[in-house]
């Protein structure tokens, strides 16, 4: 078994957790919560299903699969641009000996950004770059995805008013209950700050273990998007550097929701005055941006993609980059993206599996009837499960929302926290975590490795989130 997980261990660990719902959906009956009570019959998974889960896992993440592709393009023309190369090294020079702080920082701002945001894709717009800046640090690629995706799963285990998971897990749990995304906000806050306190310190220590003995050195792992050094003694970076505050200033608007969760209507009205602007008789500006413009604080991918497309066309332009070689240069940074594209391809057939034969709603209804009344217990159980099975936190909502919708009061509340903490917990480390997998691809890391590293982390956060359960429960 140690062999057979030397190489290809991710692609492996996937396929055996798809092999397992697989055979679970002709044990478990698939679950229909009605009347109180959960009823259902076996809706098999066969051979022509498991075809036909792989195209669809395509249809269902169309977008974000869209999206990595283009961040494949993207840095596939960045890591050729000498301003880019330039700048990489500049920062990567003047963080010498100043390494913990930077990565700190990063780590809180990619957390906390994650934390708010209505993508977690989102995210990763800056995620090559950072790796590639943290590499050129002398630090290795553990460092580099925990300082990157690592912040990332922290952000969606202390998810306050972010992360589409959780917004469509309240807009499911909407039909049952009066409940907002507000529902113990101080508490979810607290559970990110602890977490991410908790994570600095492994992070830190490895970290200067890495600079002290330079591991990093013997490593064989490369950077996906790394860039040579500048050929060029003098070279402008302010280029790339406002079209990076650009898009940063982008993705801030238009992916926090504003209007929802802070009461900021600002953003709504300036988009409804600027697409009401008319030339005579004909709305000029609303034809320019299409139909599908959307104000900022509700972007979807699509949108940000248009920003980044503009930005890289006029770093283009100001740098001189050939045509034939852009394109190149696209089809490179694609071909980089293939791998950690095809792993969350295979983990949303899991989804789809689910989404098919929703056995979740009987497992779960058989473990909550095992103590009578609300038990903080059993509800960490069910939701650790729930959140194995569903790649997309919202399905639980949709699944499950009207079973969870018998809780009331304080009950339902911390039900809450505990569904949207753990489904962060088990995004850590789970088979079927899209970004925990995407991330361990991107930066070519084995899952044994990574589970080596967090698994102290995993089980002092589960002790601090049981005793808070407890404490929310009984006192």
């Amino acid at each position: 078994m140690k062999k057979y997980f030397e190489k290809y261990d991710l692609v492996k660990i996937i396929l055996l957790a798809i092999l397992f719902v697989c055979v679970l959906t002709w044990i478990v009956p698939s679950g229909v919560y009605q009347g109180g009570e959960v009823s259902g019959v076996l809706q098999r998974t066969g051979i022509a299903d498991i075809s036909l889960s792989g195209m669809m896992s395509v249809s269902f993440f169309l977008q974000q699969i869209i999206f990595l592709i283009v961040i494949g393009a993207f840095y596939g023309i960045l890591t050729k641009v000498e301003g880019y190369k330039k700048l990489v090294e500049n920062i990567a020079k003047k963080m010498k000996g100043n390494e913990i702080p930077f990565l700190v920082v990063i780590t809180v701002l990619v957390a906390v950004f994650t934390s708010i945001s209505t993508n977690v894709f989102a995210s990763l717009l800056f995620v090559p770059f950072l790796i590639t800046v943290i590499r050129k640090m002398n630090l290795d690629s553990m460092t580099a995805y925990t300082a990157t995706f690592g912040a990332m799963l922290i952000g969606i285990l202390g998810a306050t008013y972010g992360t589409e998971g959780l917004i469509s897990f309240v807009s499911y749990l909407k039909y049952y209950t009066t409940t907002t995304i507000n529902v113990e906000i101080a508490v979810r806050a607290g559970i990110l700050l602890l977490a991410l306190v908790l994570f600095e310190f492994f992070q830190i220590t490895h970290a200067k273990k890495v600079l002290t003995e330079k591991k990093n050195k013997e490593e064989k792992t490369e950077d996906l998007f790394a860039v040579d050094e500048s050929k060029q003694k003098k070279v402008k970076t302010w280029p790339v550097i406002t079209g990076g505050i650009l898009l940063l200033i982008f993705a801030i608007l238009g992916f926090v929701d504003w209007s929802t969760n802070f009461n900021l209507d600002i953003f709504n009205k300036f988009h409804e005055w600027l697409i009401g602007l008319q030339i005579g008789e004909y709305s000029v500006i609303s034809y320019i941006l299409g139909e599908n413009a959307a104000a900022f604080g509700s972007w979807q991918l699509y949108h940000i993609i248009i920003i980044m497309i503009i930005v890289l066309t006029i770093i283009a332009i100001m740098y001189r980059i050939n045509f034939n070689d852009i394109i190149d240069n696209i089809g490179n940074g694609i071909l980089k993206m293939l791998k950690p594209i095809g792993i969350i391809t295979l983990i949303y057939i899991i989804f789809v599996f689910m989404y098919w034969s929703p056995i979740v709603p009987t497992i779960v209804s058989w473990i909550e009837g095992l103590t009578e009344g609300f038990n903080p217990f059993t509800s960490a159980i069910s939701a650790s499960i729930a959140s194995f099975f569903h790649s997309d936190f919202g399905y639980t909502g949709y699944a499950i929302g009207n079973l969870l919708s018998n809780y009331e009061g304080d009950s339902f509340n911390i039900a809450f926290v505990i569904y949207s903490t753990m489904n962060g917990f088990m995004s850590m480390f789970a088979p079927t975590s899209v970004i925990a997998m995407l991330g361990l691809s991107y930066c070519d890391i084995p899952y044994k490795k990574w589970f080596s590293y967090i698994w102290k982390f995993l089980v002092g956060i589960l002790v601090c989130l049981l005793v808070i359960f407890i404490l929310l429960t009984y006192l």
